[in-house]
């Protein structure tokens, strides 16, 4: 007889969570290619929040002296937007709060240089928007601009325990200067926001047209996974044996063995204790092979192929399903129709500025 379900403690991840909150891993390359796309711009986004001193007042403030470095030029071009350079000055100035933030904690090469694009991806996002929203005639007054710096101000003081005059001066900044950059963050969020605004009848109309997609039903699953207690990736002598285990598992199922025991006899899921029941969700929810599996079945019915994912080998239940309504869902979906607009702009303007991006 094949071996039973690991110690509970063995157990993975619960797989509604895993699923869902690291389904990036375990999509195909295309998948990952746009999901890559979504990442890069996502930045953008969330420009609304940085706006107002959020970038200048989120971190912790250094303890004297940063323990992390690196020199930039000022004249080296890390890149062009348009007739416009973003130079090592233009990184520095972002780069050195983010050093003093981590006061004595030393940051690897690695972390800095993640820094780096972050915030390079930053400034080229503020200078492309900066530039529509001039285009576009979108103005901002000299009262929301003083109110944003002083609000800027505030966190600096809380935040980097250093008044206005030091954090000038640590930072080779000055009132104007700041000013001139929360100018060019306030009219490019108000660009972004005035473009990608979605009122409910846009979205009404998109669920409607789309209401398949807003399909949900209700699985369980048996998870064989192909990690260990320690959550290494297990070798490919075992991970043969665990499809073997898998099969056999779904054999018995197949010949009408009770489902939620064998999930909690089998599965190495946390969600055996309940059967294997991974509630409702929709089709884009779960990784395309689950989902794919998944959304193929009755009510009632079995996969009758073991499905394999990053995570391990999977048998498929489903239980149920449900259609939601408009109300449901409309809050998300404003959400989503607005960073599809945000992504699509984004692109388009990348693309009408000629954004180059420079090797280092």
């Amino acid at each position: 007889m094949f071996k039973k379900k690991k110690n509970e403690n063995n157990k993975t991840q619960n797989i509604n969570d895993k699923i869902k909150e690291q389904k990036n891993v375990l999509m195909d390359e295309g998948e990952k290619k746009e999901r890559k796309i979504m990442k890069r711009i996502a930045l953008v986004c969330a420009l609304v929040a940085v706006v107002g001193g959020s970038f200048y007042g989120g971190m912790s403030y250094g303890r004297l002296l940063p323990a992390s470095h690196r020199y930039y030029s000022n004249s080296q071009v890390y890149a062009t937007v348009g007739d416009t350079d973003i130079t090592g000055k233009d990184i520095k100035s972002v780069m050195e709060p983010i050093f003093y933030s981590n006061g004595l904690q030393k940051l690897t090469d690695s972390q800095i240089s993640t820094y780096e694009s972050t915030m390079l991806e930053y400034l080229v996002n503020i200078e492309v928007l900066y530039k529509e929203a001039k285009d576009s005639n979108v103005e901002v007054t000299d009262d929301q601009v003083n109110e944003n710096y002083e609000t800027t101000i505030s966190n600096i003081n809380s935040q980097y325990n250093l008044s206005e005059e030091e954090y000038f001066k640590k930072f080779n900044l000055t009132e104007e200067k700041l000013k001139q950059r929360i100018k060019k963050e306030l009219m490019g969020a108000k660009y972004l926001e005035e473009y990608s605004n979605v009122s409910e009848d846009e979205a009404r109309n998109y669920f409607e047209k789309n209401k398949n997609d807003y399909k949900q039903i209700r699985a369980s699953h048996i998870l064989i996974s192909n990690y260990d207690s320690n959550n290494k990736e297990v070798s490919d002598k075992k991970k043969a044996e665990n499809k073997k285990t898998a099969e056999e598992v779904l054999k018995l199922a197949l010949d009408g063995e009770d489902f939620a025991t064998l999930a909690k006899e089998y599965s190495d899921d946390s969600s055996a204790s309940k059967g294997g029941d991974l509630g409702y969700f929709t089709q884009d929810e779960m990784v395309s092979a689950f989902s794919k599996a998944a959304f193929s079945l009755k009510t009632g019915e079995i996969y009758n192929k073991v499905v394999e994912t990053s995570s391990g080998y999977h048998i498929i239940k489903k239980t149920g399903e449900k259609d939601q309504d408009f109300d449901d869902v409309k809050d998300d979906l404003i959400k989503t129709l607005e960073s599809t607009k945000q992504n699509t702009l984004m692109q388009d303007l990348y693309t009408k500025y000629d954004v180059q991006i420079k090797n280092q």
